[in-house]
């Protein structure tokens, strides 16, 4: 038995269909409030609401489990925090597998998960990572850019109800994003190869800039323009923002930082050694999004 933890997530939806495919029994841990709770999903899909902030939900998920897969956040979550989901519930949830017998942890990070790390959430994403390392079981830790469809998703929404795509500061800062079906894939492929095993892996799919992402779709809707949001604009709103929205001091701050160009990295070395993986880009994601305009 496989667990996915975040299963009913953008990237938690991926897997599992992935993981059946391939004969796998998987169990799925959600909470169901920030998506939709399946009551079925189909044979060999087990599902489970649980919180990681609960140590007894934990202790259940993980229940008969081989392997795991740690694909929650607390980042885009506005009843939530990073601290809550992808540091503190990432180390319980990665307490509780070790105490169970589980072999193998597939853990999702995030490119410049770092202690000293420029926001809090890749903050959080590095103290989960090390709990994970020192955890005593095989594990792999896969970081990844932005997600591209969650982007394009976030640039669409204003296209279609103020006819505007909302582009970050200059726009010009270059940043690596990683397609859900990318990711997924590379998550499959760690749980059953061993050359995946005990490391970590940056898994990126396109680096892009905020005009050329913004000029796509565009191009795409036949109509719109773009709204620039100043990075001053940014700074300010990821500070003042923190007492009644720190989703949106979240993003601005993740927005500062994107801007200063490091959230760009060289995704080729790892592209090389799993050339098998194909890679999904940002017209091929466009393509499968449905209308003009939108991303369903």
């Amino acid at each position: 038995m496989i667990l996915v933890v975040g299963g009913t997530g953008r990237l938690g939806r991926a897997v599992v269909p992935l993981l059946r495919a391939a004969g796998q029994q998987v169990r799925i841990m959600a909470r169901g409030k920030s998506q939709a709770f399946a009551q079925k999903m189909g044979d060999g899909v087990e599902l489970l609401r649980g919180d990681l902030g609960s140590d007894a939900d934990c202790r259940q998920a993980v229940a008969g489990c081989t392997e795991v897969v740690l694909a929650a956040s607390g980042f885009g979550i506005k009843d939530s925090t990073p601290a809550a989901v992808d540091r503190d519930g990432a180390i319980r949830l990665v307490r509780a597998a070790a105490a169970a017998g589980v072999r193998h942890v597939v853990m999702m990070s995030m490119h410049g998960a770092a202690a000293d790390g420029p926001i809090d959430f890749l903050r959080c994403k590095a103290a989960a990572e090390d709990a994970v390392r020192s955890s005593g079981m095989d594990w792999t830790v896969v970081r990844i850019g932005a997600l591209l469809e969650q982007r394009l998703e976030n640039m669409t929404a204003p296209l279609t109800s103020k006819g505007k795509v909302p582009v970050f500061g200059s726009g010009s800062a270059p940043v690596t994003y990683t397609s859900v079906e990318d990711a997924a894939a590379v998550v499959v492929r760690a749980l059953r190869d061993p050359a995946l095993q005990n490391r970590l892996i940056e898994w990126g799919s396109q680096t892009l800039t905020g005009n050329q992402l913004a000029e796509a779709v565009l191009a795409r809707a036949g109509h719109g323009s773009v709204q620039r949001i100043p990075a001053a604009a940014l700074r300010v709103l990821s500070v003042a923002a923190r007492p009644f929205s720190p989703f949106l001091a979240r993003v601005a701050g993740a927005g500062v930082w994107e801007g200063s160009g490091t959230a760009a990295f060289d995704f080729g070395p790892a592209r090389a050694e799993f050339p098998d993986i194909p890679v999904t880009g940002l017209q091929q994601v466009l393509e499968a999004s449905g209308a003009p305009g939108s991303l369903s």
